[in-house]
């Protein structure tokens, strides 16, 4: 077996960048995805950072995912609001999900934003990670698309994994507390 690689958060970042871009992404766009992406590797949730990259850019090829979303609020009030993605990556729904109610929360005390139309974001914890980051308490919940496991008791896979996080701060000399789960056995 060969020895493992290092290979520095920078190299990899830019690395699914330029990959994200010949696909025909916006740099823009792509830097984000990738930054989130070598966070999640950084971050020890190696199921959602750069193995995830080939499952994105064969999605991408297949016309599965809109490379030029129009990210837009559809609904919005003084504390939520409900962001389309317009079949866009999740990284970019839902880091605009999060910018959003990062402002409306500092500005309410409180804030609730919801998406749909978005694609696999990475591990919640990153989201809500950047909250806790802010001094402000993050809650992530997040309903799948795909059926992997039966209901108690049952034989036919009827639930996603529905992914659940939470994260607040302690301060800044402590790490914040964060916790991303599964709502399965095994995520």
């Amino acid at each position: 077996m060969a020895e493992g690689r290092r290979v520095s958060f920078e190299a990899l970042q830019s690395f699914i960048a330029r990959a994200l871009t010949t696909q025909g992404l916006a740099e823009r766009d792509a830097e984000t995805v990738a930054r989130l992406m070598a966070q999640a590797d950084l971050q020890g949730s190696d199921g959602h950072g750069v193995i995830r990259l080939g499952q994105y850019l064969k999605r991408i090829q297949s016309g599965g995912m809109n490379i030029h979303p129009q990210i837009r609020v559809i609904r919005e009030r003084a504390a939520m609001a409900l962001v389309d993605g317009d079949n866009g990556m999740g990284h970019l729904v839902v880091s605009k999900a999060v910018s959003l109610a990062a402002e409306k929360a500092r500005t309410t005390g409180v804030a609730w934003v919801g998406t749909r139309m978005s694609n696999h974001a990475g591990p919640a914890s990153l989201y809500v990670r950047a909250l806790a980051d802010q001094d402000l308490i993050g809650i992530y919940y997040a309903v799948g698309n795909a059926n992997h496991l039966p209901p108690w008791g049952g034989m036919d896979m009827l639930l996603s994994t529905n992914p659940i996080a939470i994260a607040f701060p302690r301060g800044h000399v402590e790490p914040s507390v964060v916790l991303d789960m599964a709502t399965t056995v095994a995520a």
